[in-house]
């Protein structure tokens, strides 16, 4: 009877990791919408490009807010609350959107996206990472291959959404689909609360404070895995962002402008389900000759001058350097498997705050210069992650031979 209890209670630790592996399917959706609907947004409000950055700086600034969340309320609010929690207002951000408000106060509500969807993001990594300790690079990739299937059938699903539907109704359209998940996340929580929680041991649950972040810059490996990932989130905005509207205003073939993108998001779908897992290779060094790919085919990609060139490219960006945000998150559990919120929480500050900085940088750029020369800062961008992770690789062997 022991035995059959503990499959039951196994199978709905799997099913409740489903849940998490379908959250970051539909937010995955959702974070194309910036990069599909930008040239709406631009004529809407009449802004520049430059200005348009501003949308996902102000995301990323509310990504960044997250930490003070993720800071104080971990060990306080079970983490399986506290990511219901989140849903919801994350829900309650998108629909503020769909109301059109003044720019001014569009900002704001993409800072409130950024916000609660930092927070969603880095507890349901936690948690999963938390119920599968066991090959936390491995889960850890496969859940972000969900994210990126969601990327990839994001551009194509708004795309399609877009030919009824204003730009702001697409987001009413995303804000009740996270609703109708809240609806069965908290149905699924609350019958099955107590094999949940007892399956999470209490350590797992442990508070950390400001100094725990303070401290994490003081080791070697820590910084250059922290600008690894600032380096990588520029890449990662500089393509997503941009390339669609690339492909519709400079080359001028609007048709192949959701195909680009989602080209991009294909190749890490299946670099995060299929490569990541199949390649045996450290993971600094799986980054290293990943993104030294990515940074020659984005280039080779701008060079061509057609849509058919920068799709294959995008495919090849995706393909080749997808698996370097999970398995940068995969390393900083390992290193803090008592604190897998803390691990997690670290590199995302660096992605949040390279989203920050980088889309109105490339955004200005292509403002001054033209827009090939934005896409481009995404190519300068994954060759010094490659140079940062293989300082990393160095850096972690010295520790090993020490």
């Amino acid at each position: 009877m022991g035995i059959l209890e503990h499959k039951i209670k196994t199978r709905f630790i799997q099913a409740y990791i489903g849940l998490l592996f379908f959250v970051l399917f539909i937010y995955g959706i959702n974070n194309q919408a910036i990069g599909t609907l930008i040239t709406q947004i631009i004529e809407h409000y009449g802004i520049r490009m430059a200005q348009a950055g501003l949308l996902s700086s102000f995301t990323s600034a509310g990504n960044f807010a997250a930490i003070f969340i993720i800071t104080i309320f971990v060990g306080r609010i079970n983490k399986i609350i506290l990511m219901g929690a989140g849903l919801f207002f994350f829900a309650v951000s998108l629909f503020l959107i769909s109301i059109i408000p003044p720019f001014a106060i569009i900002l704001v509500c993409f800072s409130l996206i950024g916000l609660f969807g930092a927070t969603v993001d880095t507890l349901v990594n936690s948690l999963v990472a938390d119920l599968q300790p066991d090959n936390v690079s491995r889960t850890i990739s496969l859940l972000h291959g969900f994210f990126g299937l969601g990327g990839l059938c994001g551009p194509i699903i708004i795309e399609y959404l877009t030919g009824t539907l204003r730009w702001d109704q697409v987001y009413l359209v995303i804000s009740i689909a996270f609703f109708i998940y809240l609806i069965f996340y908290t149905i699924f929580i609350k019958w099955q609360w107590h094999g949940l929680t007892t399956h999470m041991s209490q350590e797992k649950q442990a508070r950390f404070g400001f100094s725990d972040i303070v401290q994490f810059f003081t080791r070697k490996r820590h910084v250059l895995l922290w600008i690894a990932m600032f380096l990588y989130g520029g890449n990662q905005s500089a393509v997503a962002i941009w390339i669609k509207r690339y492909v519709e205003t400079y080359l001028n073939v609007p048709v192949w402008g959701a195909y680009a993108l989602s080209a991009m998001w294909l190749g890490t779908a299946v670099c995060r389900l299929v490569l990541s897992p199949g390649i045996k290779a450290s993971s600094p060094l799986k980054i290293v000759f990943g993104n030294l790919i990515s940074a020659i085919a984005l280039v080779a990609g701008l060079l061509s001058g057609s849509a058919q060139g920068i799709t294959a490219a995008a495919l090849l960006v995706g393909l080749s350097s997808g698996w370097t945000l999970p398995l940068i998150l995969a390393l900083g559990c390992q290193w803090y498997p008592e604190k897998t919120a803390l691990g997690t929480m670290m590199p995302f500050t660096a992605f949040f705050i390279s989203y920050v900085v980088f889309p109105p940088l490339s955004g200005f750029i292509s403002d001054s210069w033209g827009i090939p020369w934005g896409v481009a800062v995404g190519a300068v961008c994954a060759f010094l992650t490659a140079v940062l992770a293989w300082l990393l690789n160095l850096s972690l062997k010295s520790e090993k031979a020490l």
